[in-house]
């Protein structure tokens, strides 16, 4: 059963990936202009001529059908190889590795911050039955989810800078310029998970076997620990890998408004000059990172969870049980 799931896993998200890569490919079909020609002006320093127009094409292979030129390109994306920038005439694989360690700290450590407050803030919901703390926590998570991105920005910048001069404005000069991009990425994923984790611990709290422990005498941070989060671990697992994948594309925007030089900012960069290569390839990093955290969650849920390694969309599925004929005696 374990080997059966994890080879529908595999090809599950090998699928998905692929569906990832035709989109990511189609953004040159759809793309206005002729990638050679900008690539042959941004190297002759001037309007290329139509003779270099049709070199630069002959040598990105742009002459060749479009099925064929997806499966280079794919061939070349798994080896890092992106091809050549538009904007600056150099390779596009050393820019992702060097920008992708950026975004993956930022990442990280937004997702503790979401985690840890998510998680704990949750507990204390689904413990807390009434009362003015509750309110407040229910209260604090609504806002955390509904504030955008850029006014929280603008709040920790007045507050955080401005005001106590704790940390810098923008930038990644220091430990404390980690502060606020990982606050405005952390926050509104921890008010998501919060509420998630409330709801579902304090249905496992209502369960008989939870008033069968607190009838032995059992501690309620024991029975939280021990038979309330166990049993609500997997819709938890779930939603904390989307909440992981939804940071990873957020950096779009705080990378952005805090010029920050990672992934998300050179996404915005290669958007804004037409760069359609260096577009491709970070859409695809990106992309890919969402789908591998949200799949990872999913395989993590199953193995709490053996119910759900018998669904599966793509691949090889198990064998149904045998139905047995049954006999009725008529009476007499």
């Amino acid at each position: 059963m374990a080997s059966g799931y994890l080879t529908r896993w595999t090809l599950d998200t090998v699928g998905v990936l692929l569906a990832l890569s035709v989109g990511t490919f189609a953004l040159v079909l759809l793309a206005r202009g002729d990638p050679a020609a900008m690539l042959a002006a941004t190297r002759a320093g001037r309007p290329a001529t139509p003779e270099q127009i049709e070199a630069v094409r002959v040598e990105l292979g742009l002459d060749a059908p479009a099925p064929v030129r997806y499966l280079r390109w794919l061939a070349d994306a798994v080896t890092g190889d992106f091809g050549l920038s538009l904007r600056t005439n150099t390779p596009i694989g050393p820019e992702i590795v060097e920008r992708i360690g950026v975004t993956a700290g930022l990442v990280a450590g937004a997702a503790v911050i979401a985690l840890v407050l998510g998680v704990g803030v949750g507990i204390a919901g689904a413990v807390l039955r009434r009362g003015l703390l509750r309110g407040a926590l229910r209260v604090a998570a609504l806002l955390a989810t509904s504030v955008p991105a850029f006014w929280l920005s603008y709040l920790l910048v007045l507050l955080l800078a401005l005001r106590l001069r704790l940390v810098p404005t923008s930038g990644m000069a220091g430990p404390a310029t980690w502060v606020m991009p990982m606050l405005v990425l952390g926050l509104p994923a921890a008010g998501a998970l919060s509420r998630v984790v409330a709801v579902t611990l304090r249905e496992a709290l209502d369960r008989p076997y939870v008033l069968a422990a607190q009838a032995r005498g059992s501690s309620p941070l024991s029975i939280v620990v021990r038979d309330g989060l166990p049993n609500a671990a997997g819709p938890i697992l779930s939603v904390a890998g989307f909440t992981i994948g939804t940071l990873l594309v957020g950096t779009v925007v705080v990378e952005q408004i805090f010029g920050w030089p990672g992934l998300g900012a050179y996404f915005v960069r290669a958007a804004s000059a037409r760069d359609i290569p260096a577009l491709q390839a970070a859409a695809l990093v990106l992309g890919g990172g969402f789908i591998l955290a949200n799949r990872l969650a999913d395989g993590l849920q199953a193995l709490i969870d053996p119910r759900l390694r018998r669904t599966s969309t793509i691949g090889p599925r198990p064998p149904r049980p045998r139905r047995t004929a049954s006999f009725r005696t008529e009476p007499t």
